[in-house]
């Protein structure tokens, strides 16, 4: 053993810090899976890449997205799963390119809500049109994949399958009983006698006016994947709503009633329909053209809160208008992109984060770039608030937009404590010094300030829509106090401008950009989407928000539900914020 100290000019070098053997080993780690990966991805996509001509294939399942994000364990960028937005612009390329000669539809349970559904059917639609043609196969079909199936020449089903149109239906919780058992005490103000979002906190079932509005989109959305059903298979309105009063619950009957075109197992399908040699869709996406000019598709994903973006423990994503306003700023000084469009996905959240976004927005007009906004499933309460000033806004009919209105206020969890055994006692000067005290009801001049603050912030609304929908603050009002549209309701209510998907936004786009229609385009959708190396070293940096500890799709719909908006509503109500937003996600299935 050598004890013979370091010269004196050879210094000893300090070991690694344990950061560095983090990022070491996990540089390893992922680089060997990157490269298996990538050998894997080679031939997958050499295989795929034999057939230059064929029908193609597009599988429907729940690892379609709307907006970019984490893409779990994926190693390689080339393989992260079209979004809706990139398969319904494939649909529509590939109607047209002579090298697709039909496509095979694959549907599956997606997870979608029905504005994503309508941006898929309608790309399903412009496809058959051309006249080339599309067979569709599931082994199950509920409501929203038979609509989607319907828009093909051909619907196949398992031949021990199930077809269950039955309807739409939506649920919501209550909590007032809860909270009284724990003995917590809500305590809510809300502007608009449609800002239904506080009832779960404190009713047991819902007001007249939220039964009102709740039945008109009911009526709305369910006309429209009626008539959608019956132009797909070229009957009566009056037959599809009889199946839905007596669905067929065996494929036999689905069969002999003219509900599907054969009962059909998969490989009969995709091999003796749609030909051995396929096109995948994935290879079909990444070879999409680009052009010379850019356009910037920002995705508005989640619930608004203030500072930054991350992915809550129960599942789904928020927008910190810290992050957000990050990526316009960078976008707004891009002279590459010449106009932006604002995918927005979002129920609402923060008053405060909403006006901040709306700003940051505004900033990119004024710096000459065209703003147009494209609705998804929600674009409701926070969520219409950031798009109200675009320059256009396009929706789908089945989006669910509006509900212009704020609410705020605390839980009194004093009862709670007692149950506990614990006491308090506070002492405090001026007279509402206590007015978010977590363990006091508000007093009669406390309720007063916090309902004239909400009020204020109302008025600032329907300004910020007034101005950007060219409208009078009365006539937005009229249409606004919290009552939530379809995307068909509000084009005529002068919500939004047009309906339609990602690629009429594009369009229009365009056209305010001055950019020639026969012009190719480059999109740049943002955020950009991460690698599993990406998303472990934003970790190890601590840039990488809450990780998932548990798996939220495993826990049953309405518990995860009720859990994620209770987490999103405390953070948005932080320190007395108003809340812009819908009381969860609006499900209707």
């Amino acid at each position: 053993m050598n004890d013979t100290p370091p010269p004196p000019n050879d210094p000893v070098q300090p070991p690694p810090s344990r950061r560095a053997w983090v990022l070491l080993g996990l540089g390893g780690l992922v680089t060997f899976g990157a490269l298996v990966a990538a050998g894997v991805a080679f031939a997958v996509r050499g295989h795929h890449g034999e057939a230059q001509t064929g029908f193609l294939e597009v599988h429907l399942d729940e690892t379609m997205a709307d907006a970019p994000g984490d893409a779990g364990l994926t190693l390689d960028p080339g393989d992260f799963p079209p979004l809706v937005t990139e398969t319904a612009a494939a649909l529509r390329r590939a109607a047209a390119d002579p090298k697709v000669t039909g496509l095979y539809l694959e549907v599956g349970g997606t997870g979608l809500g029905w504005a994503g559904t309508q941006e898929l059917r309608d790309a399903v639609t412009a496809f058959t049109a051309s006249g080339k043609p599309c067979h569709a196969w599931a082994q199950e079909l509920d409501n929203k994949g038979y609509y989607l199936a319907s828009a093909c020449d051909q619907i196949h089903l398992a031949p021990a399958g199930l077809m269950l149109v039955n309807g739409l239906a939506v649920t919501h919780a209550y909590y007032a009983g809860t909270l009284e058992k724990v003995g917590v005490k809500a305590n809510f103000e809300h502007v608009g006698d449609y800002k239904s979002a506080v009832e779960p906190f404190t009713r047991a079932g819902p007001s007249d006016a939220a039964s009102e509005a709740t039945e008109g989109l009911l009526g709305n959305l369910w006309d429209q994947v009626v008539d959608g059903i019956a132009a797909g298979r070229s009957i009566d309105a009056e037959r599809v709503r009889a199946l839905v009063d007596d669905p067929p619950m065996t494929p036999q009957a689905a069969l002999e009633g003219g509900w599907v075109d054969a009962l059909s197992y998969r490989d009969q399908v995709r091999e003796e329909k749609a030909g051995p040699e396929r096109l995948e869709l994935g290879d079909y996406v990444r070879d999409a053209p680009s052009g010379t000019r850019t356009v910037a598709v920002v995705h508005a994903e989640g619930q608004i809160v203030s500072g930054e973006s991350d992915s809550p423990l129960f599942g789904g994503t928020m927008i910190g208008d810290e992050s957000f306003i990050e990526i316009l700023d960078d976008v707004r000084e891009d002279e590459e992109v010449a106009a932006v469009v604002l995918r927005v996905n979002s129920p609402g959240g923060s008053g405060l984060a909403s006006d901040n976004i709306w700003h940051a927005v505004e900033r990119l007009k004024a710096a000459g770039k065209p703003v147009v906004v494209s609705m998804g499933d929600y674009a409701a309460s926070g969520g219409y608030y950031i798009a109200a000033g675009a320059d256009r806004i396009v929706a789908e009919p089945g989006t669910l937009t509006g509900s212009i209105g704020v609410f705020g206020g605390k839980m009194n969890v004093a009862g709670l404590y007692d149950k506990l055994g614990i006491t308090l006692h506070t002492w405090q000067r001026g007279a509402v010094a206590g007015l978010l005290s977590p363990t006091s009801d508000f007093s009669e001049l406390e309720r007063a300030k916090f309902r004239a603050f909400l009020e204020g912030f109302y008025e600032t609304f329907l300004t910020r829509v007034a101005e950007g929908r060219g409208m009078q603050r009365d006539a937005v009002h009229a249409v606004a106090q919290g009552r939530v549209w379809t995307g068909a309701q509000a084009l005529d209510r002068k919500l939004v401008d047009e309906l339609g998907g990602l690629d009429v936004a594009i369009a229009r786009a365009r056209e305010l950009a001055k950019i020639p229609a026969d012009e190719s385009l480059t999109l740049r959708r943002l955020p950009e989407r991460r690698t599993l190396f990406e998303q472990l070293l934003a970790d190890v940096e601590g840039k990488g928000g809450a990780r998932l500890a548990v798996d939220p799709m495993a826990m049953d719909p309405a518990l995860r539900d009720a859990v994620g908006g209770f987490v999103a509503l405390s953070r948005v109500l932080d320190h007395g914020g108003v809340a812009a937003m819908l009381p969860g996600r609006l499900h209707i299935d």
